[in-house]
């Protein structure tokens, strides 16, 4: 019945419409919700072949059975352009949510994060689902979103009535989202295609640059995800590649296919493909259900955990995946020393498949090589590319808030200015050195750390020093290396003249 399915989805994807109207050249947002308003079921809206059509609020389908498409149904760059305008308030460009047979072909949507900014809390360029069935993006070009995902078929939280049988086929995706958070704590990662559909096919698309995950199955039962290609960010970590990790559909998997797809990690991906509850970053007791089947895939590059599975149950077939062009050893591009000790143990092995045996129950059929995790390995988004054994400051460059990461990430080691005005140290997880003046108030945004011009080091609360090194008019470099002392403060002859053994 799969096959079946498949290849009606196939058909019915692929074939031509004809227009309501004469394609579309120039206009916004209202121009194209003009036009499928008053075309109603089965109006077929088409921009005409090299339009660009700027917007500040999305475009919305109205009725079941419409299309947007470029007219002629070009694959390249001549495809219809619709994208975000700078200052405006959209984050989704097409909402296509409750509505059947509705269709997206052959065009190009562009977020335009780098022109119209983040936008936090902001949804997917493209947003289909809900209580329906037989959608279709095909042919389509998405890329920038300011929110969290470039395409996303939402379920309709109904199991027993769930959105069903969307075809995601032959697009090109990304880049989505970047990595870690902007300046005021908001993460800037996105998902390449976000699927919560069951019964639904996601077939040779291009996804190229997601940040968070390449495609991400939200359990989407019956669902066959296959002949993929997914490459991760030149210039950002990614974290997953293909991630069946989420617990929708009462963490059901069942009958859900992973085949066939190329995964390709440049910079750096953490997973090839995760599996299971706590292959992510949870640690939760429910594991996900199967039966699933992930046999076929390629796997090449920059992958710090190629396949691994942990918290899953009811049925489990990985077989048949290639693995041997994983760059080797791990060490060369990526680094776990801030991964829990189980993590980096396999990390250290270069083992390409991992799997904690209390975490994988039920009937199961792995392919050889796969290695056992010494522990219970929560958490495989821990790895970075390689990090430097120590950071050096000039007096007056740096100067931050609590809580905005840390202002040093070395090999095992970070050093971090917290919420409560208290500058922390620590190796492996642990403190080894704090400042130790805190506020028991907290800071309530009055809170500074700066290495100041004068090259002193020290804590402000509404401008007034907390804890300082004492260093002022002698300070020229601060030193921070992942060994003890862990800080250092340097005259300009080089000579240390602080560090964190020495009282303030």
């Amino acid at each position: 019945m799969k096959g079946i399915l498949k290849n009606s989805l196939l058909t019915a994807a692929a074939l031509p419409a004809l227009a309501s109207a004469a394609c579309i050249s120039s206009g916004d947002q209202n121009t194209i919700n003009n036009a499928l308003q008053s075309g109603g079921n089965g109006a077929v809206v088409q921009l005409c072949a090299n339009a660009v059509i700027q917007i500040s609020s999305q475009i919305s389908f109205t009725a079941d059975n419409q299309e947007i498409s470029t007219e002629g149904y070009p694959t390249g760059s001549t495809r219809g352009t619709i994208q975000v305008a700078p200052g405006s308030s959209a984050s989704t460009l097409i909402y296509g949510k409750n509505f059947n047979n509705i269709r997206i072909k052959n065009i190009q949507l562009d977020g335009n994060r780098p022109g119209a900014g983040l936008f936090p809390g902001g949804a997917a360029n493209i947003e289909i689902g809900g209580f329906t069935t037989g959608q279709t993006v095909s042919n389509v070009a998405s890329k920038n979103p300011r929110g969290w995902s470039c395409l996303h078929a939402i379920g309709s939280g109904d199991d027993n009535n769930p959105c069903k049988n969307v075809t995601i086929i032959n697009n090109d995706i990304g880049p989505c989202g970047q990595s870690g958070t902007d300046a005021n704590g908001n993460a800037q990662w996105a998902d390449g295609v976000s699927l919560d559909c069951t019964n639904s096919l996601v077939q040779g698309n291009t996804i190229n640059g997601p940040t968070d995950g390449g495609i991400v199955i939200f359990g989407s039962p019956g669902s066959t995800v296959t002949g993929n290609t997914i490459i991760s960010s030149p210039d950002y970590v990614g974290f997953g590649a293909i991630n069946m990790v989420d617990p929708e559909y009462g963490g059901s998997y069942a009958g859900v296919s992973v085949t066939n797809n190329n995964i390709q990690g440049q910079k750096l991906f953490n997973l090839g493909i995760g599996i299971g509850a706590n292959a992510w970053s949870f640690n939760d007791p429910s594991p996900l259900k199967g039966p699933a089947t992930i046999t076929g895939n390629t796997i090449t590059g920059h992958v710090s955990f190629p396949i691994a599975i942990n918290g899953w149950t009811n049925g489990i077939t990985i077989t048949g995946n290639t693995v041997s062009g994983v760059t080797n050893p791990k060490s060369s591009f990526a680094d776990a020393s801030h991964c829990s000790s189980a993590v980096q143990s396999v990390f250290n092995q270069n083992a390409n498949l991992i799997y904690y045996p209390p975490g994988v129950t039920g009937p199961q059929n792995l392919q050889s090589g796969f290695v056992a995790a010494p522990g219970n390995v929560t958490n495989f988004l821990c790895s970075s590319p390689p990090l430097p054994n120590s950071v050096s400051f000039n007096a007056g460059s740096l100067t931050i808030g609590p809580d905005t990461g840390p202002f040093a990430d070395l090999h095992g080691v970070i050093a971090q200015y917290q919420g409560d005005n208290n500058v922390v140290v620590l190796q492996n997880g642990s403190p080894v050195w704090a400042s130790g003046h805190t506020l028991s108030q907290g800071c309530n945004g009055g809170c500074q750390l700066r290495f100041d011009s004068s090259g002193n080091l020290g804590t402000y609360f509404n401008g007034a020093v907390q804890w300082s090194t004492n260093t002022g008019g002698r300070g020229k470099t601060m030193v921070v290396i992942n060994t003890a002392p862990w800080i250092q403060i340097k005259d300009g002859s080089g000579a240390v003249i602080w560090d964190t053994t020495k009282s303030t």
